[in-house]
C-alpha cells in the first residue's frame, strides 16, 4: 500500500503554491490574469505555510475580506511581530503610520479630518481645472507629434493631469511638481509583496526627500494659510494637537498625495492601452461619448474591472476567521488579489471579455468598506475629463509602439505608451 506523504509526516506544498510563485516572478506579473484564474480554479481562498499568508482571489471571499469586521490593514502590528527592523524604514514608518495602516480607532479620526476634501461636491469644484490640464496636456501631445515625435501617454497626459489636480486640492504649488514623479514611482514599491533591500534602500531615500519637502511647505503655509487641504490641517493641528500628531500631519499629506495621482494615472494609461486593441469597444466609447457623455460612470466601472491599475491589496486577520470554508488564523497577512476577483466568472459573465455595456460591474478596484479609497470621487472626475477630451480630439487614436510594463503588481501600470493621435 501506498503511503500518505502527509501522513508520513511530509509536507506536500499545495498546488497553489506553485501557481502564486510563478504570479510573484516577472513573467507572471506581466499579465497575471491566467494565474489569476487557475488560482481561482484551485482554491479561491488559500493559505500558504510556503508564502506565510492567505491569498483571495474569488470575488465574494474578496467582498468578505475587505468589509468583515474581523479583517484590519497591515501595519506597525503586523509589521513588529514579522519584519524585524521595518523601523529603520524612513518610508514603510511614514505610509503605515498613516490611513494605509490604521484600524479603528485612528483610521477614522485620520479619515474624518481629510473626508470633506474628497467628498462629491468638494470635488466637483476642481473640475475646471482637471479640464484645463487635460486640454493642456492634449495640447502638448499635438505639438510633439506635429514636430514629427512619438507623443507618450503616461508622462504627457495621465501625469500631468492626476499629479496636478491633487496638487490643486492639496496645496502644493504647481512649480514645485517636477521630482514628484520619480520619488513616489520609487516609493511605490511599498505595497508590493516582496521588495529586496537594495530597491527598498532606494526607496527609502526617494520618500525622505517627500517627508523633507512636506515638513518645510507645512511651515511656509503656516505663516500665509491657503483654501486648500495643507491649510485644512494645520488648523486643525494648531486648535488641537491631540486630534492630529505634528508627524502625523506630514505623514498623512505626503501619503495622500501621492496615492492622489500614481494609481488613477496608471488607470489611465492601462485604459489607453486596453481600448487600443478594442477596437468595437473604442467604437462603443464613441457612441456613448456622442451620446451620453453625462454618463460614463458604467464605462469606468468596466474599465477598472477589467485592467484596473490597483491588482492586490493586503489585511490582516484580526481572529481566527473562515472566508470561503476556509480558516485563515489570527494575524495572517491576507493578500486579496482585486484583479483576480474583477474576473471571477462567479460574479461577471464572460469577465475576459471587456464590454462597456456591462451593467452593474461594481469591480473592487477601489476597495470595499471602511477602507474604500478615500479618492474614488476625484479618480472618476479625472477619468471622465480625460475620456472626454482625448477621446472627442483623437477618436481612433492608436499605439504608435508596444507599450512598456512597470515592473511590479500590486500597481500595475504603464511606463511608457506611444500613441498616434488618430
Amino acid at each position: 500500500m501506498t503511503t500518505n506523504p502527509s501522513e508520513a509526516g511530509v509536507h506536500v506544498p499545495h498546488p497553489a503554491d506553485a501557481e502564486l510563485f510563478r504570479l510573484f516572478s516577472p513573467e507572471g506579473q506581466r499579465d497575471p490574469f491566467p494565474s489569476y484564474a487557475r488560482l481561482r480554479a484551485l482554491a479561491p481562498v488559500h493559505v500558504s505555510e510556503a508564502l506565510g499568508g492567505a491569498f483571495v482571489t474569488g470575488y465574494d471571499a474578496a467582498c468578505a475580506v475587505l468589509s468583515g469586521e474581523k479583517f484590519g490593514t497591515v501595519g506597525a502590528e503586523w509589521f513588529d511581530k514579522n519584519q524585524p527592523g521595518w523601523r529603520d524604514s524612513p518610508l514603510l514608518v511614514s505610509v503605515f503610520s498613516s490611513l494605509a495602516g490604521a484600524n479603528s480607532p485612528d483610521h477614522t479620526r485620520l479619515r474624518r479630518l481629510v473626508a470633506r476634501a474628497f467628498n462629491v461636491r468638494q470635488i466637483e469644484q476642481v473640475r475646471p481645472y482637471t479640464a484645463q490640464l487635460t486640454d493642456q496636456a492634449l495640447d502638448a501631445m499635438a505639438e510633439r507629434a506635429d514636430s514629427g515625435g512619438v507623443p507618450d501617454v503616461p508622462s504627457q497626459l495621465a501625469l500631468p493631469v492626476t499629479m496636478g489636480t491633487i496638487a490643486r486640492l492639496v496645496g502644493v504649488p504647481p512649480e514645485d511638481l517636477g521630482p514628484f514623479d520619480g520619488w513616489i514611482r520609487k516609493a511605490s514599491v511599498v505595497f508590493e509583496v516582496s521588495v529586496p533591500p537594495e530597491v527598498l534602500a532606494e526607496a527609502d531615500a526617494a520618500y525622505t526627500h517627500v517627508l523633507d519637502y512636506f515638513t518645510q511647505l507645512v511651515a511656509e503655509r503656516r505663516k500665509s494659510p491657503g483654501d486648500d487641504l495643507l491649510s485644512a490641517l494645520i488648523a486643525v493641528r494648531d486648535a488641537d494637537g491631540d486630534r492630529l500628531g505634528a508627524q502625523e500631519l506630514v505623514d498623512l499629506l505626503a501619503f495622500i498625495f501621492g496615492s492622489g495621482f500614481e494609481t488613477t494615472a496608471g488607470l489611465i494609461g492601462n485604459t489607453v492601452v486596453t481600448l487600443a486593441s478594442h477596437p468595437d469597444q473604442m467604437a462603443a466609447l464613441r457612441t456613448v461619448l456622442a451620446t451620453s457623455p453625462d454618463k460614463l460612470s458604467p464605462v469606468i466601472d468596466e474599465l477598472g474591472r477589467y485592467d484596473g491599475s490597483v491588482q492586490a491589496t493586503r489585511r490582516m486577520a484580526l481572529e481566527d476567521v473562515e472566508v470561503g470554508g476556509v480558516r485563515i488564523p489570527a494575524g495572517t497577512a491576507t493578500i486579496v488579489f482585486l484583479g483576480a476577483a474583477n474576473r471571477d466568472p462567479a460574479r461577471f459573465a464572460d469577465p475576459d471579455r471587456l464590454d462597456l455595456h456591462r451593467a452593474d460591474a461594481r469591480p473592487l478596484n477601489m476597495g470595499l468598506g471602511v477602507h474604500y479609497c478615500l479618492g474614488a470621487a476625484l479618480a472618476r472626475l479625472e477619468m471622465e475629463e480625460v475620456l472626454r477630451r482625448l477621446y472627442g480630439r483623437h477618436p481612433r487614436l492608436s499605439l504608435a509602439d508596444t507599450p512598456v510594463r512597470t515592473p511590479g503588481l500590486q500597481l500595475y501600470r504603464y511606463e511608457s505608451i506611444p500613441v498616434v493621435l488618430n
